[in-house]
């Protein structure tokens, strides 16, 4: 039996630093493009389909209330998602860039640790703009989108989703040789997932086994933790936090061992 490796935090370090400096040179470009798209989705559904929704809103809050930290998790779920395939991939297979990290003191499991740190930390910065623009549209609009302190947490969070979606992407990206291959991850799992896991309506008010099966899925657990930490967590939220901690960190041992076979053989 192999041995299970684990990254190292000196080695995962340094490959994040050298994806934040490269970050630094080009975060105008690439900063702005990933949170015009949810702000187009708040625009057209929270703000646009929500004056057709009742008075009453979702659960007692306006629909653009409730809409506002569901999209705020799904953008890191994107942002992460993204890093972790297209990125990586180009990375892997096209620039040969971790061949040439390995030839360092750092070594193939701290290339992945790293990759998953910096996903979350892409996420965590998209995640936080888009979320000072919310509370600037709160301000505009007169109806404010996020009602608690909690919200203070919400960038360590987004930091938590980030790796979450990045690990699940990172096998995804250790499992396949083509990059078309990406529209099927995309395709049948993120898109199901952004439309079904309560970013948009309260999945829990369906019949079974509609939210038994919502329970399965990490995005259902991060749009419920930010939705709480927006407008004020309840004792049920740190169910969703321990479901995500242990999904990612039993999920996460996977790529590191199959990206060392790939990149070492």
């Amino acid at each position: 039996m192999g041995t299970i490796r684990i990254p190292s935090a000196r080695g995962s370090f340094r490959v994040w630093q050298r994806n934040i400096t490269i970050f630094r040179k080009y975060w105008k470009t690439i900063l702005f493009p990933n949170f015009v798209e949810p702000l187009l989705y708040l625009a057209a559904l929270g703000l646009g389909l929500g004056a057709f929704i009742q008075q009453g809103g979702i659960n007692g809050q306006p629909y653009v209330q409730f809409v506002a930290p569901g999209l705020l998790a799904s953008n890191a779920m994107f942002a992460a998602s993204f890093e972790s395939t297209f990125n990586t991939f180009v990375k892997l297979k096209i620039d040969k860039i971790y061949d040439a990290i390995i030839t360092t003191p750092v070594n193939a499991e701290d290339v992945v640790g790293g990759e998953y740190l910096w996903a979350g930390t892409r996420a965590a910065l998209y995640g936080t703009a888009f979320l000072a623009m919310i509370l600037v549209l709160g301000i505009v609009f007169g109806q404010p989108l996020v009602t608690s302190w909690w919200a203070l947490l919400l960038p360590l969070m987004l930091l938590l989703i980030g790796i979450m979606f990045s690990v699940m992407g990172t096998l995804f990206t250790s499992l396949i040789e083509r990059i078309d291959l990406y529209a099927y991850y995309f395709t049948l799992v993120v898109t199901p997932l952004f439309l079904l896991s309560g970013v948009f309506f309260p999945v829990d008010d369906f019949p079974p086994p509609v939210p038994q099966v919502a329970w399965l899925t990490p995005l259902y657990h991060a749009v419920n933790v930010c939705r709480a930490l927006a407008t004020g967590p309840s004792p049920a939220v740190l169910v969703d936090i321990a479901w995500m901690i242990v999904f990612t960190s039993v999920l996460a041992l996977i790529p590191v061992q199959i990206m060392r076979r790939r990149l070492i053989g």
